[in-house]
């Protein structure tokens, strides 16, 4: 099954925001101790060590470039088999200038060989063993007039494209390896920033200044709309907007107003019924799908909806599906 990453923003920006977060959850650890036991030195010690693997995965960035590097290696090993093969079909002319049938035995094929390094090494292995087959004629100064050098140039220049190729083949499966341990670190860190920031919203009910401290909210470049702000009425049920359900995908929530509020993710429009999250005034809570409601395949179109249970004040909420 392939890793997905379950966060936002640049592998960088999470890095950076899971290490300022880190400090501030250093310096406030007594207050969340007192909250909630299992907030331990000990955990903040495994976050770090989580911000650390953060920090130092290697990059796909940088596997990329090692790719490339194999790449560029077959792509000079193409263009050397190319002009190697030129060369030689050059004095297959001169030592067959009237044996068509013999001509074609160092052709054919070349053209797709040409375009495709596997092919290319099928094509230089077969045309190796005509070039042994014709090398009297070929090097005959007489007829071919081919230096010795280049049957063993031929036999250089295949040997080396086919270590590219093998080379490169092998960049591209690690990638995927790397790849995914990459992610899966992002997501370990990620997934404890946001218990953390969660239960900040919480521990700090009472000081929206030291709530608003525990927020990660990455800018994206997607075209797409992804924050909803709006208000939402006495004692209403409000539908925010539809999305299709993922279960490993985040959504932000938070109480902009001074009521209340209820959030969930719904199969319907009125009914909160998985998870719910409730928020007073300015907190803030990032849940991913699962949580929310569990058992919905995913693709499943589902609605985040946003309550007031007021009689008498209107609530504002912003909700994110780009978290």
């Amino acid at each position: 099954m392939e890793t997905v990453r379950k966060f936002k923003g640049s592998d960088a920006f999470l890095a950076e925001s899971a290490r300022t977060i880190y400090q501030l959850f250093l310096q406030d650890l007594p207050q969340f101790t007192a909250f909630n036991a299992r907030f331990t030195p000990e955990y903040a010690a495994t976050f770090l060590s989580q911000i650390d693997a953060a920090d130092t995965v290697v990059t796909d960035v940088s596997t990329l470039a090692k790719q490339g590097v194999e790449t560029q290696k077959v792509l000079i090993g193409m263009q050397e088999a190319s002009r190697v093969y030129n060369r030689i079909k050059s004095h297959a002319a001169w030592a067959f200038p009237n044996n068509p049938a013999v001509l074609k035995e160092f052709t054919t094929g070349y053209r797709g060989a040409s375009k495709n390094q596997p092919k290319m090494l099928v094509f230089l292995e077969t045309l190796e063993k005509v070039v042994t087959n014709y090398l009297d004629d070929l090097t005959d100064v007489t007829k071919g007039g081919m230096p010795a050098a280049i049957a063993a140039e031929l036999a250089t220049i295949k040997e080396t494209l086919k270590g590219a190729n093998t080379q490169q083949e092998v960049y591209k499966k690690q990638r995927l390896v790397i790849t995914q341990d990459r992610i899966n670190a992002l997501n370990d860190c990620y997934a404890t920033l946001v218990q953390i920031c969660n239960i900040a919203q919480l521990v700090f009910a009472n000081e929206p200044a030291k709530r608003a401290q525990y927020t990660y909210r990455p800018t994206t470049s997607s075209t797409t709309v992804t924050d909803f702000v709006g208000q939402v009425a006495p004692n209403e049920t409000k539908v925010i907007t539809s999305i299709s359900y993922n279960k490993d995908h985040f959504i932000g929530f938070e109480n902009r107003g001074e009521t209340i509020l209820q959030f969930d993710i719904s199969t319907d429009e009125v009914t909160l019924e998985g998870n719910m999250v409730e928020l007073e005034s300015g907190a803030i809570n990032n849940q991913p799908m699962e949580w929310l409601l569990a058992d919905v395949t995913n693709g499943t179109k589902v609605n985040i909806l946003v309550y007031n249970p007021s009689t008498t004040s209107t609530g504002s909420y912003w909700v994110s599906t780009d978290v």
